[in-house]
This record gives C-alpha cells, structure tokens and sequence, in this order.
C-alpha cells in the first residue's frame, strides 16, 4: 500500500479493515489480561487479610 493513490479503493479498503480487525482483537486480549490481573490483585490482598 505505498502507493494508495494508484491502488484499488476495494484493496485498500480490504487492508484498512484487515488493520482494524487485528487491532481490535489485540485491544480485546489486552481488556481480559487486564481483567485477570485486577480479579488476581483482588484475590490476593483478600488472601493477606486473613
């Protein structure tokens, strides 16, 4: 895609969305670690509390 004002509108769409697929399932894996590490950090300060 180096030279998008010759290539294919359809191309390049396809790639744009390609992009935006792979990110959005990057962001999604990032919200579950993030999700996991608070549920973790929760379960152990609740286990120094005993």
């Amino acid at each position: 895609m180096e030279n998008a004002l010759k290539a294919n509108p359809l191309d390049v769409r396809q790639e744009y969305e390609k992009q935006l697929k792979g990110l959005q399932e990057a962001y999604g894996e990032a919200m579950l670690e993030l999700r996991a590490r608070k549920k973790l950090q929760a379960l152990m300060v609740r286990e120094d509390d005993r």
